[in-house]
Order: C-alpha cells, then sequence, then structure tokens
C-alpha cells in the first residue's frame, strides 16, 4: 500500500491524496481534496510509504544527445547540455535522470525550492518518503502512440517514456499538432472514466478506454524518480543510515591513508584531477572562444558564452511560447480563451474575461517570463473584456 500525496501548484501547500495498491488498484484513484493545515492528520491517519507528485508545470523534460562512449564526468555535467533552454541559473535548479544507458539521455529540471520542500515535509510528518515523481507519469503508458489522462486542472499528453506535457483542454487540438511534429501519430488512447466525456478532436481519432482496466503510469513503465543526487535519500531512517556511512567511510579512509605515503596518494589525486580537467576542457572546447586554455575557468566562460547565444537568439519556438503562456495564466483560470493562432513568428490567443485587470495582470506575468508579449483589440465593457494577447517568437519548435 502507498499513499499518494499530489501538490496542486509550485508552494506545495494545498493537495489532493488517496491511499493506493500497487498489486491490485488501476489508475481511476479515489482522490481526496485537503488544505495544507490537513497534511499531518492524513499522514498520521495513513502510515504507509509515500510517494509525492509535483505539479507536471513545476517540472521540465528535455533530452540530451551525448557522445559515444560518454563517462561519468559528461553525465555529471550534463545539466550544462540543458542550461540555454532553461534560461535560469542551473545552480538553482535539480536535474534527475531517466535510464542513463539510452541515448539520447533523458531528464527532468524540477527547481531546488520545490525539492527542498519535498524533503522538509517529509521530515516534519515522519513521512516514509520513497518517490517523488512528476505529474505526468500518473498518466497509464503501453509504449506507443499517444496517451491522454486528466490531471489535476489540465490535460496530461505523454507521448514517450519519459516526454509528455501539461496543458488546459483548450489547448488540446494545438499541443497535438506540436507533438506531431515530433512523432507520428498513429494512435491516440484516451484514458477516462465513465462518466469523463471525450474531447471532441477534428484532426485526431480517439480510442476511449477505461481508467479502471489500467495500471497508471509510475506502475510497471518507466519513469523519472526526482530523488536523486543531493535528494537520494528521503526518510529519517535513511538519512541516520546515510550519516554513520559516512562516518564509517571516514574512518575507513583514515584507515587506508595510515597505511600509504602521503606524498604518494597527494600526487596520484594530482593527476586524477589533471585528467578531469582535461576531459572536461575536451569536451567544452567547441563551446568556448578560441583562446581559451585548459587552466582557465571553464564553467563561468560557459556560462557567459550560453549568455551570448540566448541574447542573440530572440526567436522563440511554438512550444515554448505555448508553455511560458500556459504557465501565465495558471494563475488566472477565470480567463476563457476564445482562439489561439500561430502565425509566421506570432502566437495570438483570444482571451475573455469579467475583470480588466485579470487580463493586464496576465499580460504582465507573460512579460516576467521574458517573453515579448502585448494586448491588440481590447475591447472594454462594464461587465466582459476582451482582446487578443499576442506572444513574438520563432518559425516553430
Amino acid at each position: 500500500m502507498r499513499l499518494l500525496i499530489q501538490f496542486i501548484d509550485d508552494e506545495l501547500a494545498d493537495f489532493r491524496w488517496a491511499n493506493f495498491d500497487e498489486a491490485t488498484d488501476r489508475a481511476d484513484i479515489d482522490w481526496h481534496s485537503a488544505v495544507e493545515s490537513e497534511l499531518a492528520a492524513v499522514a498520521s491517519q495513513n502510515p504507509h510509504p509515500v510517494i509525492i507528485v509535483v505539479p507536471q508545470q513545476c517540472v521540465y523534460l528535455a533530452q540530451v544527445e551525448l557522445p559515444e562512449k560518454a563517462g561519468r564526468q559528461v553525465l555529471s555535467a550534463i545539466e550544462y547540455q540543458v542550461e540555454d533552454q532553461l534560461a535560469q541559473d542551473i545552480e538553482s535548479q535539480h536535474f534527475a535522470l531517466g535510464d542513463t544507458t539510452e541515448n539520447p539521455v533523458s531528464i527532468a529540471v524540477v527547481a531546488r525550492t520545490i525539492m527542498d520542500r519535498c524533503m522538509m515535509l517529509a521530515q516534519e510528518h515522519g513521512l516514509r518518503l520513497v518517490q517523488v515523481i512528476p505529474e505526468l507519469f500518473l498518466c497509464p503508458w503501453l509504449g506507443k502512440g499517444v496517451a491522454m489522462a486528466a490531471g489535476h486542472d489540465g490535460c496530461l499528453l505523454r507521448y514517450g517514456n519519459y516526454r509528455g506535457l501539461k496543458c488546459h483542454p483548450q489547448a488540446l487540438p494545438a499541443m497535438l499538432d506540436l507533438v506531431g511534429q515530433e512523432i507520428e501519430i498513429d494512435e491516440i488512447r484516451h484514458y477516462a472514466g465513465e462518466l469523463e466525456p471525450s474531447p471532441e478532436l477534428e484532426a485526431h481519432q480517439l480510442e476511449r478506454q477505461a481508467l479502471n482496466t489500467i495500471k497508471p503510469g509510475f506502475v510497471d513503465a518507466p519513469l523519472i524518480d526526482l530523488q536523486q543526487r543531493d535528494y537520494q535519500l528521503a526518510s529519517k531512517w535513511h538519512g541516520l543510515a546515510r550519516a554513520w556511512k559516512w562516518i564509517a567511510l571516514l574512518l575507513a579512509t583514515l584507515l587506508l591513508i595510515g597505511g600509504y605515503n602521503k606524498a604518494v596518494a597527494l600526487q596520484a589525486l594530482e593527476r586524477e584531477l589533471s585528467t578531469i580537467k582535461s576531459q572536461q576542457y575536451d569536451l567544452l572546447k567547441p563551446y568556448l572562444p578560441p583562446d581559451t586554455d585548459s587552466d582557465a575557468n571553464l564553467k563561468k566562460l560557459l556560462i557567459d558564452r550560453m549568455k551570448q547565444l540566448q541574447a542573440s537568439q530572440q526567436e522563440q519556438g511554438f512550444l515554448q511560447l505555448m508553455l511560458e503562456f500556459t504557465r501565465a495564466r495558471a494563475a488566472y483560470p477565470s480567463i476563457e480563451i476564445s482562439r489561439i493562432g500561430f502565425q509566421g513568428r506570432r502566437l495570438s490567443f483570444d482571451i475573455d474575461s469579467k475583470q480588466l485587470t485579470e487580463i493586464e495582470a496576465l499580460l504582465e506575468s507573460v512579460k516576467k517570463l521574458g517573453v515579448n508579449a502585448r494586448l491588440e483589440n481590447l475591447n472594454i465593457k462594464p461587465d466582459q473584456s476582451s482582446g487578443r494577447l499576442v506572444l513574438e517568437g520563432g518559425e516553430g519548435a
């Protein structure tokens, strides 16, 4: 038995929860809504191992193509491969890897503040935390086509072991067209409850399957557990074991050093460090200025180079613009979208709201995400305001 706790936004406060038996239960999970103050009671009344589900809008999924025979040094620096896609300091982000035997390697990126809060909640409430997973992996997955299921306040689209997204139902046709540019959509399987209607899609046909006939995507299917690296051990018992582990390793290291000549050990360490630096230099050299030598501060130079590329690359693809808009609009669910258009370098949304201030606030939220946005055809009435929100971007993702 597992206790599922899915938080509804990046504050990790209010949540929904359910008890789940991986051996017998199916994807029609019986969720219960709760507020932040009820977490202690839910945890004490359901003392099972816990799976925390992070909202999909808080997790960025990407893939990185690695050179053949990539070593541990390449994997340990893999975050630099997606830094230009994040437009954020990678030190503030946590990177979790999918199956490292595959190429390209799949990556899930989430803010460290979110992971820190997960760990803090687990410690405060004595949760036996076994997994922290993105919301996408609630969607059932058979390993082919496109799978679609309802998430919390949105639709989950999964089209690969570690590939997928979450979108508003009104944006579903546009997002499926975008997915179609990456893979050939030979089937779309809609997992739904008995009373849940299937969306009407002109360009695609849905194959409906009941949720109670299949297991959710985090059971017997590939997933990325965000508990990696600094967050690998989560429960208080694991934390205690980790402390004793480091003490034992320290004592063993001291005994080992006492049996060898310190000077020889230091020389070996310097040679190993020099080898690692040389490997890093060879890996990063194509992205650095021509006059850079191996003794330079490679990390700083690479970050500067990424920033220069970002500054010169003004175009944003359709997917990125849609992602930024979805993130901004999540705070204003009462704003309605009547039409989505994408032509040339413009992604436009015809929006309506009873409050003009919400439209203006949405515009400011989009701008704060670094998107070139403006309002057109603004029509203000006492009981309803409408307009067109235009996002300037590239010629497609």
